[in-house]
Formats: C-alpha cells, sequence, structure tokens
C-alpha cells in the first residue's frame, strides 16, 4: 500500500510495474530522483530472494536499500525507522537478512497495532483493516509515509529519521491518542515481551 501510494505520487500507475525476480518491479527516474520501487510477489518468509535477486542484478549495494514493513510491535500508523538491528519476529525482514547476510539494512516499520494475546499473528496480519482505520490510512497514513520516504530519498536516513521516528500518521486529539495508547497497552497487558 505505501509503495504503491508513494509511486502514485510521482505518476506512475500499477501498469508501469515488470515481473521479474520473483516480484514487480518499478524503475523511477522523476525530479531528480532515480531508485527502484520492488514489491515481492513470494511468499513473506521468501521476500528475501526477491530482494537479494534484484540487487544483486542492478548492482545495488545494501545500504542503498529501504524496506517498508508492517509491525505488530507498533500502535497503529507510528512509524520507526532504523538503520539496523533485529528482524523483531518479522518473517520478510528476517528472510532478508537472512538473504542479504547482513541486518544492517534500513527499514521503515509501518505500525499496524499490537496484536491481541487471543489472535494467531498469520490470521492478524491477514484481517483487513477496520473501517475507521482504512479511512484513515485513505486520507492521512499513507500520504505521511510517503513524505517519509520522500525525505530519506532525498534528505537522508538522519532527517528522516528524525522528522518521522514515533510520529503518528494522522491527526488525532489528545484523549484519542490516550485511548490509542490504553488499548495497545490492554492488548498486552501481562507480556513481558513483544516480540513476535
Amino acid at each position: 500500500m505505501v509503495i504503491d501510494h508513494f509511486v502514485a505520487g510521482l505518476g506512475y500507475n500499477p501498469e508501469s510495474y515488470s515481473n521479474k525476480f520473483k516480484g514487480e518491479y518499478l524503475m523511477i527516474k522523476k525530479d531528480g530522483l532515480e531508485l527502484i520501487a520492488l514489491k515481492p510477489q513470494t511468499y513473506m518468509n521468501l521476500s528475501g530472494e526477491c530482494v537479494r535477486d534484484i540487487i544483486n542484478y542492478f548492482k545495488i549495494p545494501p545500504e542503498n536499500v529501504l524496506i517498508v514493513c508492517d509491525d505488530v510491535n507498533l500502535p497503529f500508523a507510528r512509524l520507526r525507522i532504523r538503520a539496523e538491528g533485529s528482524d523483531g519476529g518479522h518473517n520478510g525482514l528476517k528472510s532478508i537478512f537472512l538473504n542479504l547476510g547482513t541486518n544492517k539494512i534500513f527499514r521503515l516499520r509501518v505500525g499496524v497495532s499490537l496484536k491481541p494475546e487471543e489472535k494467531g499473528l498469520a490470521d492478524y496480519v491477514l484481517e483487513n483493516f477496520s473501517a475507521e482505520e482504512q479511512k484513515l490510512l485513505n486520507k492521512e497514513v499513507l500520504t505521511f509515509c510517503s513524505g517519509a520516504l520522500k525525505s530519506f530519498i532525498e534528505k537522508g536516513p538522519n532527517y528522516a529519521m528524525n522528522n518521522y521516528n514515533n510520529k503518528i500518521g494522522y491527526l488525532i486529539s489528545e484523549e484519542n491518542a490516550k485511548k490509542t495508547e490504553l488499548k495497545d497497552n490492554e492488548a498486552h497487558s501481562g507480556e513481558k515481551n513483544n516480540k513476535i
């Protein structure tokens, strides 16, 4: 969703993608930007094969890669950009780190709300967003995420981290912010470790 919104903002459409490397990729050259957008079409736990194949083909250094992924350990729409670290239980990141032989890869994590204890991870991440969340995604969150990507590309990772890390991608009142925090805390009450 984030990648599609970002490339659409640059004037590209879904038909612009090419199918290769076990995924869909798009060469972008516009307004001084030169990059490749990639959407792996493998199972999540094999997505590293797609990333590996395309960076090997185009000779892209791993430090020039930015992965966009969901995160069930973050509240809905909260962003976190990191330069390295663990996969946090994310099978896609785990596959990418394994196939590239390093975890020193930039990643933009987008919160999809903390997983309730009673739900299995696989079922939870495949659920649709609520009507309210979908409305916020369409109206503000995807634009906010695209802004983070553009800042990362144009102004560098430090600027993007300073301006987008731990920010929530939609405007909410203080009261709603507290409700969101309370809801996420209740979902993990009693848990000592939030890693999945």
